[in-house]
């Protein structure tokens, strides 16, 4: 049965993957291409994540090529293989079919497609995350460790479980002292880049940035919950919205209400970190719901945990859990809306033409698809260009006051069309002298 449960994640995760790479997918594309000593000395300095991910996915990408499936891939692996470790801790924890429950509901669960299905780290965390909860189950301390310094290098935020463990394993807590000794070598080596990364974040506080990143507030909270029962679908009337989200968080709510006492352990993994998360994101904005995916798998477990402690009304619930999961995977996956942005179709639409951009900061996707010899600033344009783009992407961030938009307009260029290629905005001008 897991085995048959592993297939449909991978067809399932096959799905409509070959979108266009979205901005960070872009990003992480070309630190793949990269020397090693570049990503290190000029990339990762002002990012905000470790190298590990990257360093995967240059490896991988030497061998299989930079496109969009084999940019992808590896992400789809690591999900199938965090759904199989799934499976390894229900069964350990309570039952075969606790497992094999909670395998489907992380199979069939929008958000964990999505991020399967995305060049980024999360889905690399959320693996190593349940292989660590698995190993510290089987007191596999060796092992615990070598995956504890790899969580430390992939994720910064995934690293909030480790005071669940701490929590749980008073008869352990010298083996388990022990083995951060691997993670903190590796960490006191990559010091000096992480506090760099730390300064650069900071300095957004003033910034539009600081929104975006995820401060603590009331409705980046909330959403965990939400987009873990529906994943990245949305109705544009929020009143139905809000009304389906509420009967979503009702009906799993009950469900990890009745799971609560099963497992501390599965409670601390899914509550802790998000607590820590909250607590931190009041200094340091990390409170962006897919940065806790890593957390999903034990939201799988304790409601598959909670439909069987439900009685009689197991079966029904069990049944409602999975039609939630299937309708809003099979919305995400037939809606183009919810998929990413779509810079390469941006990319073949302008074709040879100049292109504008308010900051550089915005330019990845585009230089992916083969256009940086095309981006120019307003003082390179002349004349001779007679059609030119500029990108409206998020514009209100990298130029609040419209200042390229104005300038260009002052240099004689008239609008002739918007295009809106799933969230990726851009104006064509025409030169009318």
């Amino acid at each position: 049965m897991i085995y048959l449960i592993l297939i449909l994640g991978l067809i399932l995760r096959l799905i409509s993957l070959n979108q266009s790479l979205w901005l960070d997918e872009a990003t992480s594309a070309l630190v793949a291409k990269m020397p090693i000593g570049d990503i290190f000395t000029k990339f990762l300095p002002g990012d905000f994540h470790p190298p590990f991910y990257y360093l995967v996915l240059k490896f991988w990408s030497g061998f299989f090529g930079y496109s969009e499936l084999a940019l992808r891939t590896p992400s789809i692996i690591f999900g199938i293989l965090t759904v199989y470790l799934v499976y390894l801790v229900g069964k350990k924890l309570f039952s075969k079919n606790i497992g094999l429950t909670a395998s489907v509901l992380l199979t069939i669960s929008g958000l964990h497609i999505y991020y399967s299905q995305e060049a980024r780290m999360y889905s690399l965390a959320a693996l190593l995350v349940s292989v660590l909860i698995y190993l510290f189950l089987e007191k596999r301390w060796i092992y615990f460790s070598i995956i504890l310094a790899m969580l430390s290098m992939t994720d910064y935020a995934s690293l909030l479980v480790i005071p669940v463990f701490w929590v749980f394993s008073l008869k352990d807590w010298k083996k388990l002292a022990l083995s951060h000794i691997p993670m903190l070598a590796v960490f006191a080596v990559w010091l000096p880049i992480f506090q760099k990364q730390l300064m650069s974040g900071i300095s957004l506080k003033d910034s539009a940035w600081w929104n975006i990143l995820g401060p603590a507030n009331f409705k980046n909270t909330v959403l965990i919950p939400i987009k873990f029962i529906f994943g990245r679908i949305s109705f544009d009337d929020k009143l139905l919205y809000a009304a389906i989200s509420s009967a979503g968080i009702c009906l799993f709510g009950f469900l990890l209400y009745k799971a609560r006492k099963s497992s501390r352990l599965l409670c601390g993994w899914f509550v802790l970190p998000i607590v820590l998360g909250v607590l931190i994101s009041f200094k340091i904005p990390t409170l962006a719901y897919f940065r806790f995916l890593f957390c999903l798998p034990a939201f799988c477990l304790l409601v598959s945990k909670g439909v069987e402690k439900s009685g009689k009304f197991s079966k029904i619930l069990l049944v409602l859990v999975i039609s939630v999961n299937i309708l809003s995977t099979f919305y995400y996956l037939t809606d183009f809306r919810f998929q990413r942005e779509d810079w390469r179709s941006a990319a073949n639409a302008i074709g040879d033409q100049k292109i504008i951009l308010p900051a550089n900061s915005q330019k990845e996707a585009l230089i992916y698809y083969g256009k940086s010899g095309q981006i120019v600033s307003t003082s390179d344009l002349s004349k001779s260009d007679t059609e030119i783009w500029l990108s409206r992407y998020v514009w209100e961030i990298f130029d609040p006051k419209d200042s390229v938009r104005l300038k260009i307009e002052s240099l004689g260029y008239n609008r002739t069309q918007e295009s809106n290629f799933n969230g990726v905005v851009f104006y064509k001008y025409a030169n009318s002298n």
